[in-house]
């Protein structure tokens, strides 16, 4: 999994729990990343249009009129009472 954990070093360095620990976590993340890599191959070979299911961006402007309901007599302004 990593170019350093060569059988060798884990042997030397790791105790036994720590070794299946590693191996145990290692496998899980490549199983993991595998469906993802699965899932994507099939979306792009389907030839369906995936952009529709997609939910629309929200507007990121502010909304200030609940901002100051909420906050409004927290605010402290400098030069203010």
């Amino acid at each position: 999994m990593f170019a350093w954990a060569t059988p060798e070093y884990l042997l030397d360095y790791m105790t036994l729990d720590e070794v299946f620990f590693y191996y145990q976590k290692g496998l899980e993340f490549e199983q993991t990343k595998g469906r993802f890599v699965v899932n994507e191959l099939g979306k792009a070979l389907s030839g369906k249009d995936d952009t529709k299911n997609k939910p629309d961006k929200p507007d990121n402007k502010p909304n200030k009129k609940a901002f100051y309901k909420y906050y409004g007599d927290k605010i402290e302004r400098p030069g203010g009472d």
